[in-house]
């Protein structure tokens, strides 16, 4: 796919209209630009970033923490939300391409845990491929503390990170503030933070969060005419090699997750089963009861 052409290009049996805007080959068949705008595959996702860097440097947050740099560029951000697969996929293949974003990860939440064996490779393995690793906090964690300690506690959570990436955190972004209101931290931490004024108003703020595209940000994307400062926010779990509907998406992170825990349990129990206290207990109430049991 060239840089520029819509994916859903490809896939039509008919040929659209094209028209020329900006350097770039773009649809003007409405209903190509619908179906594009439904569209989160990888190709959808490159051409995008292909837009964005015809134009524009992409930049990680730690790359302007020291001020602003001229314009135009773009800061590349990951919330990693749900899958820490899909978060090294996608920074694997950004990495080919020589795009660095950052990539904030969340240490404690039920889908994922950054402590646990399965998980604790993946801030050290971004840092390498070249990303930053930013502090996904979550204000639910904070407030079950006195409000005095959130900032200790968010510095707590950010050493922990730079121990596991080998790296500084140097930005942090709340996690779903469509869910959790208020952002308690903006303002109040050393740390460069994605929701400050300088990152959604002195710029624009484009993302894809739960699966779907705001009207204007889509028309920014879809238009030629790309603002000079640019924040975009992309979830990692909603892009794939295919398409997939929210629904599906999110149906796979819960089965993955019943998997998971099944797996646990079967485990668990074959261990407990042949748990050394545990044999020695159920002989002993053999030979009390004369009734063997399973333990």
């Amino acid at each position: 796919m060239q840089p520029g052409v819509l994916p859903s290009q490809q896939s039509r049996a008919t040929t659209p209209t094209i028209t020329w805007r900006a350097g770039f080959q773009v649809i003007s068949r409405v209903s190509c630009v619908k179906s594009m705008r439904d569209q989160f595959d990888d190709a959808t996702y490159w051409w995008i970033l292909d837009r964005v860097r015809a134009t524009h440097r992409v930049l990680r947050f730690s790359d302007v923490r020291d001020g602003t740099p001229p314009s135009p560029f773009a800061i590349l951000r990951h919330d990693v939300d749900y899958s820490p697969g899909a978060a090294l996929r996608m920074a694997e293949l950004e990495a080919e391409r020589g795009i660095h974003g950052t990539y904030f990860l969340l240490l404690n939440g039920i889908y994922y845990n950054a402590l646990e064996p399965s998980c604790a490779h993946l801030p050290a393995a971004l840092s390498r491929l070249g990303h930053e690793v930013g502090l996904h906090y979550d204000v639910n964690f904070l407030y079950t503390f006195p409000e005095e300690r959130w900032v200790e506690l968010t510095r707590l959570q950010a050493r922990v990170l730079e121990h596991l990436s080998g790296a500084p955190v140097v930005s942090i972004a709340m996690h779903q503030p469509a869910l959790n209101g208020r952002d308690p931290l903006r303002g109040r931490t050393e740390y460069l933070n994605a929701y400050d004024e300088r990152f959604t108003v002195d710029m624009r703020y484009l993302s894809d969060s739960a699966r779907a595209w705001r009207d204007d940000a889509w028309t920014l994307l879809e238009s030629g005419s790309l603002p000079p400062r640019l924040q975009l926010g992309i979830h990692p779990i909603n892009w794939g090699p295919a398409s997939r509907t929210r629904r599906a998406i999110f149906d796979g992170i819960h089965a993955t997750k019943t998997h998971d825990i099944t797996v646990a349990r079967e485990a668990l129990n074959h261990h407990i089963d042949r748990h050394g206290g545990v044999i020695e207990h159920e002989a002993a109430l053999a030979r009390l009861t004369g009734v063997t049991r399973n333990a």
